[in-house]
């Protein structure tokens, strides 16, 4: 099997961070079921960075392909037609294959206030339908990220002893792959060829997904193996293959308490803090933790630049009787989080 059979939707380089948010979704709507279903998707550590893009892929299963329905991104109908782009009849339904391109949507200033999309899907009419999958994928903006993107979307299927070849590993740089794929049949065996590893493909729900590194040398393929019980009929669905290759100029905090002292109840921290790394983060909040529970929280209002050194005066009320916290040190930039726990001891 060709690589057509999964069309490239998006070959491009970007400036910024690579996210996705993949759901396998499982959801019935019409007939029984419910009516209408609003699917929250975080976008973390939004804090009004534009996006460079935002596709919104989903997989419906239908008794045919005249879905009904209406969807909405954060209030917003996307639904400008209702044929799909991708379709695949299997013996009892038919599968289909959306993909809207929801960049301008959240790129409003409402949108960028947020860290999560709200995707509403609603049933208007006629026979009942499963939302199966969703998958957000969105770039941050941003001059300290480069995210190399290829993006394929569809709806390949395999049938026994069938191969789809993600890679010939010519004169391609090493990059990370993540696939979703699917089964009509549990009696399938699709195998996942890197090279000379082999890994077998559980499919413990109707679509999953995988993600592993591949060299520059190694070719890839998927195998769809031959089983007794196996049927020319059955067949494994391919759904996505992106690759990717992803850097990122991160902060690097480090940090020592210099100082602790009880004033009453209340604690106070001296705190020195270097940017090690070689970008600024977007945000740092410290947080004491007493038994796991957090008894005070503060977010810095300074941006830490690469070798700046800092001091911070931390003052907080604390519980009767605690002898010793930890200070966590949490510092975001994009879509990566990191922290750092410093160890505090009251004599």
């Amino acid at each position: 099997m060709s690589q057509s059979e999964l069309p490239l939707i998006l070959k491009k380089t970007f400036n910024g961070d690579l996210y996705f948010d993949f759901r396998n979704a499982e959801i019935k709507l019409g007939g029984n079921a419910g009516q209408k279903v609003t699917i929250p998707i975080g976008l973390p550590n939004r804090n009004f960075t534009p996006l460079q893009l935002a596709l919104l892929d989903m997989i419906v299963e239908s008794p045919d392909n005249k879905i009904d329905w209406k969807v909405k991104v954060n209030g917003v109908n996307v639904t400008k037609e209702f044929k799909p782009l991708f379709t695949i009849k299997t013996d009892s339904s038919v599968y289909s294959k959306f993909v809207f391109d929801v960049t301008s949507i959240l790129n409003t200033e409402e949108s960028m206030s947020k860290n999560w999309v709200n995707v509403t899907i609603k049933h208007e009419g006629g026979t009942g339908f499963s939302l199966k999958t969703l998958l957000l994928l969105s770039v941050y903006e941003s001059e300290d990220g480069k995210t190399s993107l290829e993006y394929r979307s569809g709806l390949a299927r395999l049938k026994p002893g069938e191969r789809f070849h993600i890679s010939d590993g010519e004169a391609e740089p090493n990059s990370t792959v993540k696939i979703i794929y699917g089964s009509t049949s549990k009696d399938l065996i699709p195998t996942l060829h890197i090279g000379e590893k082999i890994v077998r493909l559980d499919v413990h729900n109707d679509f999953e997904e995988y993600e592993f590194t591949r060299d520059s040398n190694q070719p890839v393929f998927i195998q769809v193996d031959e089983t007794v019980k196996s049927s020319k009929a059955k067949g494994f669905l391919l759904a996505n293959v992106i690759t990717f290759n992803t850097s990122l100029k991160t902060p690097v905090l480090v940090g020592n308490v210099e100082s602790v002292r009880l004033e009453g109840r209340d604690l106070v921290i001296h705190l020195s803090l270097k940017n090690t790394g070689e970008s600024a983060p977007d945000s740092v909040v410290y947080t004491i933790l007493h038994k796991g529970q957090a008894v005070y929280t503060s977010k810095d209002v300074e941006r830490i630049e690469p070798q700046m050194v800092i001091n911070r005066r931390i003052h907080a009320k604390i519980p009767e009787g605690v002898d010793e916290a930890t200070l966590r040190i949490i510092w975001r930039k994009l879509t990566k989080t990191w922290f750092l726990d410093l160890p505090i001891y009251l004599e």
